[in-house]
């Protein structure tokens, strides 16, 4: 691949996209400077081993959790300091692979999985763009890395062709909506550090500080460029780094994800409730209307299409691009979030309980294990996902808790409940039965 094969686009930091192996490189270089994410002051694990995996499936619509299995393979793809951790500790049962292109980076990894004792983790330094695993993996992670690739299509094939044709692939890339004005600042300080003929991680930090320090001395900077200078001002070196010093950024929106997915043999199956966007309360992909015409002619769309409505609609207060795809020649139909939500109704579901125990990074930078379990999940719920929680005893379905309360039966109210009661990021609930029924809303 040659610079004049690429196709180079304003709304996209590319100035140093050449080839593959150069921007390989120069992403190993920037990762082992600038490590990420930085340590974290705790790790957390549930006692209950099958626990996320239950959940997982429930993120996929699957109430009798069958699509993944217990003993996954999984692959964390570009794994950084401690995603791969976090799988692992996750799912024990599964066999988990952490790679990367930063060293570094997997130094960190590998020193904290032997603090936590985890045993069911291998990592290794290498590029995704030159594995060769084929139908291998029931599970991938690849969350904010193929986006920092020269040509993400072939990137994401590479995915592709790694996982089992009944896998699922957890995919995040930038939603360009959310990613302009970080564009933008990338682009102008590869631009003021130029001059020293070569990439220097150092100048660029060093112009990128001047940048950050001055942003509210009066100079003639866009307000908002300027506004989000500030909000830099005192986090850590590698995530101001990772946000503002990218060296090759991609964005997309979900018309272009969808896209991009279907010209490597994947299909959307559902977004992807991540910590990000819980945080920030912008976790669905539905938008209320008060006036019903138009309610009523959003929800007749098919969901990539409503879902491309958010995205326009909403702009940067749209949820992240982050889903769950599988491969088109999986033999497993996508189901529609309706679809989802009307099988909901008809489960019947019990309280998630476990406990989990929790790692404490100490004044050393070692790990170590707290003696004392808590419950888990801790139970934080709103008024009305309380009183359905609270009816939940394996014996009535959700359809009939719904009635009981006199809760509206609409497609937006039964998904929110949904996404706070038995998803990965609101383990609340656990699915016992499922009695299908076909009925669309």
């Amino acid at each position: 691949m040659t610079k004049s094969n690429m196709t180079k686009s304003d709304d996209e930091n590319l100035l140093l996209v050449t080839s593959s192996n150069r921007v390989d490189d120069i992403n190993a270089r920037f990762y082992s400077r600038f490590t990420y994410p930085w340590q974290p002051m705790k790790f957390d694990y549930c006692l209950d081993p099958d626990f996320e995996t239950v959940m997982l499936n429930q993120n996929l619509g699957d109430w009798k959790h069958n699509v993944l299995p217990k003993n996954s393979k999984i692959w964390v793809a570009g794994c950084g300091t401690n995603q791969a951790i976090f799988t692992a500790l996750r799912f024990p049962n599964a066999i988990v692979l952490g790679t990367d292109l930063s060293s570094k980076s997997l130094e960190i990894s590998a020193n904290v999985a032997k603090d936590l004792n985890i045993s069911n983790l291998q990592l290794k330094e290498e590029s995704i763009n030159k594995i060769d695993y084929k139908e291998k993996f029931d599970y991938i992670i690849c969350t904010g890395v193929i986006h920092h690739n020269a040509d993400p299509k072939s990137s994401l094939q590479k995915l592709t062709t790694a996982l089992k044709p009944t896998g699922i692939l957890e995919l995040m890339v930038y939603n360009r909506y959310h990613r302009i004005y970080t564009s933008v600042f990338q682009k102008a300080i590869r631009i003021l550090g130029s001059n020293t003929g070569a990439i220097n991680f150092e100048s660029e930090l060093f112009i990128t500080q001047k940048l950050i320090n001055s942003s509210q001395s009066g100079n003639s900077i866009s307000d908002l460029i300027s506004d989000l200078m500030y909000q830099y001002q005192d986090v850590p070196e590698s995530a101001l780094a990772d946000t503002l010093m990218q060296p090759v950024e991609y964005s997309y929106t979900v018309e272009s994800l969808e896209d991009l997915a279907n010209t490597c043999g994947l299909e959307l199956v559902a977004p992807c409730l991540n910590q990000f966007d819980k945080a920030q309360e912008t976790f669905s992909w539905n938008m209320t209307f008060k006036d019903s015409d138009l309610q009523n002619l959003y929800n007749s769309l098919p969901d990539l299409h409503r879902w491309q409505v958010s995205n326009l609609l909403l702009l940067e207060k749209s949820p992240m691009l982050w889903f769950y795809l599988q491969r088109q020649d999986s033999g497993r139909p996508v189901k529609s979030e309706k679809r989802i939500c009307e099988e909901f109704l008809d489960t019947k579901f019990i309280k998630a309980e476990s406990i989990y125990k929790t790692y404490i990074l100490g004044e050393d930078e070692k790990y170590m294990l707290l003696p004392n379990s808590f419950p888990f999940p801790l139970v934080h719920l709103d008024v009305q996902e309380k009183k359905i929680f609270d009816l939940v005893d394996a014996k009535i379905s959700m359809r009939e808790i719904f009635e009981r309360l006199s809760l509206k039966m609409s497609f937006q109210a039964i998904n929110q409940v949904r996404l706070k009661l038995t998803t990965s990021a609101f383990p609340y609930l656990k699915a016992v039965q499922s009695a299908i029924h076909e009925v669309i809303f």
